[in-house]
């Protein structure tokens, strides 16, 4: 039995068009993999509820200005899920959030040290809501530690509360560290905050990764040429800091 070359010709666009679109599935597939491993999430336990998300890919490099122990930082900008879009209560801060990366769980706020929290603007009467928490996976700072900061913005904060969290940081600036106040531990833990003020939310604007803990995943990101050119000096700024660390 002959086939005519018209329809012959016919199976065969058939067969090209399923093989095309088999592999634009497969493309989109592995897009959505990619975005899935670059993703930023602050969550609840076990990763529910989402609070709120940024991509990695979309953040930079930021300046350590005594934020963090020294060393480079990459700054990912995170948006609230709609569910938090009116903010975050401060009740969902306890016992502790979980900082995701990829999917993964990267560090979470049971670690966040509560002493060195920065209350921004409290040296020079700036009333800017905003409070940095630095987390560490271990006591010391070291390239086998995990290291970030969380920056907490208020919405519409009382004076009240707000000042006493002033007054905290420069307290803290002035005695030793085992007597410093906790200052993450005011704003979330259930007796203080979120039992002073029960209606207050906050919003995680940003998340800073210390460098040297998702070097990896530097390297992965790119951008224009002045981005190229910075990320070039500062992975030369990077590995120097690793170095450090072994010896």
């Amino acid at each position: 039995m002959s086939v005519s070359p018209e329809l012959a010709l016919a199976a065969a666009a058939a067969i090209k068009d399923k093989a095309l679109e088999q592999q634009t599935m497969e493309l989109i597939q592995l897009k959505k993999q990619l975005h899935a491993s670059q993703e930023v999430e602050i969550t609840g336990k076990m990763g529910r509820p989402v609070y709120c998300r940024g991509s990695f890919q979309d953040g930079n490099f930021r300046e350590n200005v005594g934020l963090l122990p020294p060393g480079v930082l990459w700054e990912v900008k995170l948006v609230n899920d709609e569910a938090f879009e009116a903010g975050i209560p401060l009740r969902e801060f306890w016992p502790d959030m979980e900082i995701r990366l990829g999917g993964v769980v990267f560090a979470s706020t049971s670690t966040v040290s509560g002493t060195m929290c920065k209350v921004r603007g409290a040296a020079s009467n700036n009333s800017r809501d905003d409070v940095f928490c630095p987390i560490t996976s271990g006591d010391e700072y070291n390239r086998y530690n995990r290291i970030a900061g969380m920056a907490i913005d208020f919405r519409s904060l009382p004076e009240g509360p707000w000042k006493h969290l002033q007054s905290c940081a420069t307290y803290n600036s002035r005695v030793a560290n085992d007597e410093r106040d906790d200052i993450f531990h005011k704003i979330s833990h259930p007796t203080q905050f979120p039992r002073r003020i029960p209606n207050q939310t906050a919003d995680i604007t940003s998340m800073c990764f210390h460098a040297t803990s998702v070097l990896k995943l530097i390297r992965t990101v790119h951008g224009d040429e002045e981005f190229e050119r910075e990320k070039k000096e500062r992975l030369t700024e990077i590995e120097a800091n690793i170095a450090d660390f072994a010896e």
